[in-house]
This record gives structure tokens, C-alpha cells and sequence, in this order.
């Protein structure tokens, strides 16, 4: 279902393009307007059909590879929380090339002595480096994904389990604290145990086996945790309360102590979480500078 979605999206933006008649997929569009319209020179036309050339050209040998990379980058990290992005189409609608005219010396039968006259030709205004190119798209397509809602892609585990009737409620108490669902519970025949089947995002698994045993005291095995699956987390992370309802039930930004939301955010926490780890940037980090300089001894009076 996705990837019939997303071919569809691709193939009504290629339409799109071949219909504003840019420079797209079988070539560049040599003076549309000059064919629409029948009233200019020929040598416009000229002029025009040899800057294409040129821009497709310069296009296929500098530019296609270095673009894709920059595509790939993108990708691998996206701007969130610099991991792999899924789910995204990139629509690159037009390149623009700044071309310089130039007159060279015409060369006769290898002769470079310019007795075959003048002609024109058109170069790049200034020199390009695939480093360029790499950047330049890796940075507009994450600008781009900021611009639009953006939402996680978490993993889900697989756990199985027995536990016993008296260990069930600190279960259930356990999987619901960590956003997890239970599949199926049956029971196991010949004894008094249930075999339980549930789901829990990957993140929510760390430290479950020691916890499930202290609070069912040893009446829940030790669960086995297997991919299941990935799963959109319906959270925006930049969600803020602006309305005077949502001030009034998740109060007010300042007064909550979070400098974003407002509000418990999983997918805030889970950004947060991953970009400490790695050693990014954190907005939610008070820095303090000299902290061992401060004064802690209670002042008496």
C-alpha cells in the first residue's frame, strides 16, 4: 500500500514537470515559449537549443552523481535526530546552471592557427565541485522535511511470556507504563500458567526483564524479545499549546519547566534521548557555567 502510493506520487510529479515543460526526463526543453509563440529568430532559438545543450550536458557529467549523494545523505540522517528518514519522496522540479558565453578559435584540419573564424560557446559562470552539489542538496532537503509535520518510525519487539494469575496485574501495570499491547493469552495446558503475547516499542524495552520481576515477585519468566515490526508514533514533537483550552489543560510553556511543549512528548523525549546520546545539540539541557564554583554551604544568620 505504501510503495503504490508513493510510486503513484512519483509518477503525477513527473507529469507535472513534463508538463511545465522544464528540463526533466528525455531532455532539455529547447525554447518552449519560442515554439508557442512562432515569432522568434532563428538565431534565439539557436542560442537557446546550445545553452540546454550545454546545462544537460554539465548536468549528466558533474552534477547527476553528486546530487544522488546528496540525495543519500539526506536520508541517512535525517534532521530530527539524524537517523535514516523512511516514507519520503524527493521531488527535484528544476536546476538552474549559470552559463558564461565565450568565444573560442575555430579549429581547420587541427590547425590552432584561428584561421577558421570565431565561434561561441558556453561554459559554467563559475567552477563546481561535487562537494558543492553534495551539500547544497543535503541541506535543502532537510530544510524541506522541517518545513512539513514530521513524525518517528519506531520498532517494535515481540515479547513472550508466562506468567502466573497472581502475577497479571503487575503485568498488564508493567506493559501499559511502557506502551505496550497485549496480542493474545492463552493457557498453557497441563499447568496453571497463561503464555502471553504482546508488542512494545524498542525503546520502551530497556530494564523490563529486572522490573517485571520485582513487581510480579518472581511470578512472570523472563520475557523473550524478537523484532516484530515499525510503527509511525502519532506524536508531533514540536506540538505547543496555543489555544486558551490547550493552555488550560497543559498549561502554559514557561511555567511547565519544558522549553518546547508544554507537556509530556514521547517523541520529544525519544529525540532528546537519541541526540544525547550521540552528542548533539539539546534544548532541554541548562548549562551552567562554573558549576563547581557554586556555593553550597547553608548560609546561617
Amino acid at each position: 500500500g505504501r510503495d503504490t502510493g508513493a510510486r503513484e506520487a512519483y509518477e503525477r510529479a513527473r507529469e507535472e514537470i513534463r508538463r511545465r515543460g522544464g528540463m526533466g526526463w528525455d531532455g532539455p526543453d529547447a525554447n518552449a515559449e519560442g515554439r508557442d509563440n512562432g515569432e522568434d529568430n532563428a538565431s534565439d532559438d539557436e542560442e537557446n537549443a546550445a545553452a540546454n545543450a550545454t546545462a544537460l550536458r554539465i548536468w549528466k557529467s558533474e552534477i547527476r552523481g553528486s546530487a544522488v549523494a546528496g540525495f543519500n545523505l539526506a536520508m541517512r540522517s535525517g534532521p530530527l535526530c539524524e537517523e535514516p528518514v523512511r516514507g519520503v519522496l524527493v521531488v527535484l522540479e528544476a536546476v538552474e546552471i549559470a552559463l558564461t558565453k565565450r568565444k573560442r578559435a575555430n579549429t581547420v584540419n587541427g590547425d590552432n592557427s584561428g584561421s577558421g573564424g570565431m565561434a561561441e560557446s558556453y561554459v559554467c559562470s563559475k567552477p563546481l565541485t561535487g562537494g558543492m552539489v553534495v551539500a547544497a542538496l543535503r541541506s535543502g532537503i532537510r530544510c524541506a522535511l522541517l518545513t512539513r509535520p514530521a513524525r518517528l518510525v519506531e520498532g517494535h519487539l515481540r515479547l513472550t511470556l508466562h506468567s502466573s494469575f497472581a502475577g497479571l496485574g503487575p503485568l498488564h501495570a508493567v506493559l501499559s507504563k511502557r506502551r505496550g499491547r497485549v496480542l493474545s493469552d492463552t493457557m498453557v495446558d497441563g499447568t496453571d500458567l497463561i503464555r502471553i503475547t504482546a508488542t512494545l516499542p524498542q525503546a520502551e524495552s530497556f530494564h523490563l526483564a529486572p522490573e517485571l520481576m520485582n513487581k510480579s515477585s518472581g511470578e512472570v519468566t523472563a520475557p523473550e524479545l524478537v523484532f516484530s515490526h515499525w510503527e509511525v508514533l502519532e506524536e508531533d514533537p514540536f506540538w505547543i499549546p496555543t489555544s486558551l483550552e490547550e493552555r488550560e489543560d497543559f498549561g502554559e510553556i514557561l511555567m511547565s519547566g519544558d522549553s518546547s511543549t508544554g507537556l509530556d512528548n514521547n517523541a520529544l523525549k525519544y529525540i532528546r534521548m537519541v541526540r544525547a546520546r550521540k552528542g548533539l545539540l539539546v534544548d532541554s539541557k541548562k548549562i551552567i557555567v562554573a558549576a563547581e564554583k557554586q556555593r553550597t554551604l547553608a548560609r546561617k544568620k
